[in-house]
């Protein structure tokens, strides 16, 4: 009898544990089953169009990006125009992000994946939030670690959680959020072809002046008022300085009633197209940050005085940071033009 009491209450014990474990095994499928494969933020794809804020914070700080009539814009840079497809692919890659897998439930887990609460100190943790114009949330995440494809298969993952929800989840997808509010910024200024400009005149610092001209498009720069012994160096070297707006790209932008700028130590550049507009750069640096700033004018044609217009609508307003390599071809100097003695 004893024996068989033993084998009842090992069998009840057999049947207890398998329950106990397959109730586990059905919750933590549950848990799976209820998200896998599902996009995070449900309904997002196809409000795309309804977007009119996205606000990011936490790791680095905020950066408030909305659209209103003109397009998009970034709030921490006083409301300069932000890159409206930088935008979008941030927006269209979050609406095509799916869960995958459930991580961890713990709060003290959530730092290995960044994804504890946006703000606690040294945490990385980043909070979205998307509105739409009348500020309805249309999407509210946590996002933490990226995990890159490491097979090629294109399967990027991001570490995610939503806010109030203690599940953490790894996401399929992949989303570009540059770290900095000025990698936000459009970074286009002004974009004048080289093969436009007839004339450049480059007022230095110190007071020299050199101007570069030419009379037709395909006729190459020579210097103005040049010693006649001076032996210049390639024609690309003297074109050079002609190329400078082409493409001018902005590193960061400040309102100019921010950065005044002083009455000495700035450089000077004027560059005169065929057909009438003329623009002109005022360059000095501070604190290793070499500084813009543009206007233009525009004669000989309504064309020079629209295009002109449109410039100053632009640029009249801001500072900009641009690559130190345009900045020294806006101060090119005789010298730098004319070929070293040789034995020097």
């Amino acid at each position: 009898m004893q024996k068989k009491g033993l084998i009842v209450l090992l069998v009840a014990a057999v049947i207890v544990a398998a329950a106990a474990i397959f109730l586990w095994l059905g919750g933590t499928r549950s848990v799976a089953e209820a998200g896998s494969g599902q996009p995070i933020l449900a309904g997002l794809a196809g409000k795309i169009g309804d977007v009119a804020s996205l606000k990011i914070s936490g790791a680095g700080g905020t950066v408030t990006l909305q659209r209103q009539a003109p397009g998009w814009s970034v709030g921490e840079k006083g409301g300069y125009p932000a890159d409206p497809t930088r935008i979008r692919q941030a927006l269209l890659g979050f609406a095509e992000l799916k869960l995958v897998e459930p991580k961890t439930r713990s709060a003290d887990s959530y730092g290995r994946l960044d994804v504890e609460d946006p703000g606690k100190p040294g945490g990385h943790a980043r909070l979205i939030e998307i509105a739409d114009a009348g500020g309805g949330k249309l999407g509210e995440l946590i996002v933490g670690k990226r995990r890159p494809d490491r097979l090629g298969s294109g399967a990027d993952g991001l570490y995610i959680r939503r806010p109030g929800d203690a599940q953490s989840w790894l996401a399929q997808g992949s989303v570009d959020l540059p770290a900095e509010t000025k990698d936000w910024l459009d970074k286009k200024i002004v974009s004048i072809a080289p093969t436009r400009i007839a004339t450049v005149t480059l007022t230095h610092a110190d007071g020299s002046t050199l101007v570069l001209k030419r009379d037709k498009e395909d006729a190459k720069f020579t210097v103005q008022d040049a010693p006649a012994e001076s032996k210049f160096k390639a024609d690309a070297a003297i074109a050079e300085p002609a190329g400078a707006l082409d493409g001018l790209e902005l590193t960061d932008v400040r309102a100019v009633a921010e950065l005044a700028f002083p009455s000495v130590g700035v450089s000077r550049a004027a560059w005169l197209t065929f057909d009438g507009v003329t623009i002109t750069a005022e360059t000095f640096e501070k604190d290793g940050t070499n500084w813009l700033r543009l206007k233009a004018s525009g004669s000989d044609s309504d064309k020079a005085t629209e295009e002109a217009a449109a410039i100053n609508a632009r640029a009249a307003n801001w500072a900009y940071a641009v690559y130190p390599y345009k900045v020294n071809a806006m101060k090119t100097k005789l010298a730098d033009l004319v070929e070293a003695p040789k034995g020097s």
